[in-house]
């Protein structure tokens, strides 16, 4: 619906650069970037490192470096699809919530390949 509206304003009326501008933004650019994160979001967990891909950004976390995991409906801006997270303490203060299909199948992998994490 608001994509149709802007397209529609910016084809049918005339305005100011600035009002285009912020239009194609509100309405085209900003809904479609949400559209990538949310189709791009996923999770890869191999020998050595979890993979964390969301749209156009990435993280690279060692599994060394995983210090804990706990399940929580945190709901701050995260790569995660859903409220049922899995909150994953890395580094010494770092934090990621993320959101795998089956958290508990996806914390029994952690805790199998993670050395350093808390049992």
């Amino acid at each position: 619906m608001a994509m149709g509206s802007g397209i529609a304003v910016l084809a049918t009326q005339q305005s100011k650069l600035g009002e285009q501008a912020a239009v194609f933004i509100g309405t085209i650019a900003l809904p479609l970037f949400v559209l990538w994160m949310w189709l791009t979001t996923y999770y890869v967990l191999d020998n050595d490192r979890l993979i964390i891909k969301y749209g156009p950004f990435r993280k690279i976390i060692p599994l060394n470096a995983i210090r804990s995991v706990r399940k929580t409906s945190n709901p701050l801006s995260s790569p995660a699809l859903s409220l049922k997270r899995l909150e994953i303490v890395y580094g010494l203060y770092h934090t990621v919530l993320i959101s795998p299909k089956d958290r508990d199948a996806f914390i029994d992998l952690l805790r199998e390949r993670c050395p350093n994490m808390e049992r």
